[in-house]
């Protein structure tokens, strides 16, 4: 599939919105003859699943962008209806599309191509429910200021959120994590200024969309001006997913290091790290969970050759990622920069690994499966010294159950589900695999 590429090259540069966006592309994923394709206000609106002022105002705007063009009126007895077609520019540039693969691009088609999603939270699961749910929360006749609703939407993820969760599944991996882009990208791929970017991320993670996502950063510890944003996708979210997910799940529960102790160990001051600030401390402890998850994956799924290779390639990323902690005075007019700060780092990231290898071999997890990717992506602290650290791993285990949840201390056991929604929306808020906003 190549035709989400369309929209990253053909609207660089060009002041259109998120909702014109989107109606070209969900324009060229459902008419594979777009280019030849002639198309009125109502029968878009119907075909998409979009409100006809949605319709209307994206046409317009790609007609004065240059990218569409607009035919007499149709004259018949009562309001002329004006048809819109490709034209000459967009067929010329949808001619010189890269038209690579994409990730997640099922994910990607289904948003732009799928008018039944819905604003939906992840405990709505099946058609009916979802069908009740609208019933219950029915569309307002007026918006906020007083002025009459839109027509056509009933309650669907509006058009500026399909385009921003789109654009992070095309960076995401096959857990759903995504790193790498920063918030200019974005507004370039979705065309969403600043404050309708953080909107729309707040709205998608109410929804339960995006689990969770870490602020991107700017502080000395790490090499480069500022940090990008890592944004944690639920894969599995049943407006997304229908169908049996592609990855298994682990909870592994225990005493013992907490979130941040394990930036602390062997650090010779726990205040240098608090020193960092909040923000800081919380990239860092996600940059820690991504090495481990690398470095999971390499002793669980891989060969001894390959997990040596993968070791020493992680052991260079450390390097490339991290400057050195300062330890002394926070004005810097006293004191001297760790010079073991890459070292410790990269020991962490492997003590974790191991322990959760070795923990996770003793409670036969999956006797038989190398998972070709496993990420952490949350730990959850709780008051009596208990951690819960989850896992995602693909692919998904040949096993009844897909998702478990170890409970290593006391006695110790292992209790089994069926998938991630099996554990109750509930208990999926308590343990960090999704945030409330």
């Amino acid at each position: 599939m190549w035709w989400f590429t369309v929209e990253i090259f053909v609207f660089r540069g060009l002041k259109v919105s998120a909702e014109a966006r989107f109606l070209l592309q969900a324009m060229v994923c459902r008419e594979a003859d777009f280019p030849s394709l002639s198309f009125t206000v109502k029968k878009a609106s119907k075909q998409l699943g979009l409100s006809e002022r949605l319709v209307r105002s994206g046409a317009q705007e790609l007609l004065e962008s240059g990218l569409l063009t607009s035919e007499k009126p149709i004259t018949r007895i009562g309001r002329p209806l004006q048809e819109y077609t490709s034209s000459q520019l967009l067929r010329k540039l949808m001619g010189e599309v890269d038209r690579s693969q994409v990730n997640h691009s099922e994910l990607i088609n289904k948003l732009f191509g799928e008018p039944e999603i819905y604003a939906l939270g992840p405990g709505v699961s099946g058609t009916e429910e979802v069908r009740e749910s609208n019933k219950k929360s029915a569309r307002k006749l007026t918006r906020g200021d007083g002025r009459p609703a839109a027509p056509g939407a009933k309650g669907r993820l509006a058009a500026p959120a399909r385009m921003l969760l789109a654009a992070l599944l095309s960076f995401a991996d096959d857990c759903g994590v995504a790193t790498g882009v920063g918030e200019a990208k974005l507004r370039e791929m979705t065309g969403l200024n600043a404050p309708a970017l953080k909107h729309q991320l707040r709205r998608l993670a109410s929804f339960g969309f995006i689990r969770t996502h870490v602020p991107g950063v700017s502080n000395s510890i790490f090499i480069g001006s500022k940090v990008p944003a890592i944004y944690y996708l639920n894969l599995s979210h049943p407006q997304l997913c229908e169908k049996q997910v592609n990855h298994g799940l682990v909870i592994y529960v225990a005493r013992g290091p907490q979130k941040f102790s394990r930036l602390a160990l062997g650090v010779p001051s726990n205040k240098a790290l608090r020193a960092l600030g909040p923000n800081a401390l919380e990239m860092l402890h996600h940059k820690l969970a991504g090495h481990t998850s690398r470095l999971l994956t390499a002793v669980w799924g891989e060969s001894d050759e390959v997990a040596r290779d993968l070791k020493v390639n992680v052991a260079s990323e450390v390097v490339k990622d991290l400057g050195r902690l300062w330890i002394g005075d926070p004005s810097k007019t006293k004191g001297s920069y760790w010079p073991d700060t890459q070292e410790n780092f990269y020991s962490a990231a492997c003590q974790w690994a191991e322990l959760l290898h070795r923990r996770l071999s003793r409670w036969g997890v999956w006797k038989g499966y190398r998972p070709q990717q496993v990420r952490i992506i949350s730990v959850m602290d709780v008051d009596d010294g208990v951690t819960f650290t989850s896992l995602i791993v693909y692919p998904m285990p040949q096993a009844d159950s897909k998702c478990l949840a170890i409970w290593d201390h006391h006695n110790g056991h292992v209790d089994e589900y069926g998938c991630e929604a099996s554990l109750g929306l509930a208990a999926r808020y308590d343990i960090g695999l999704l945030r409330k906003v």
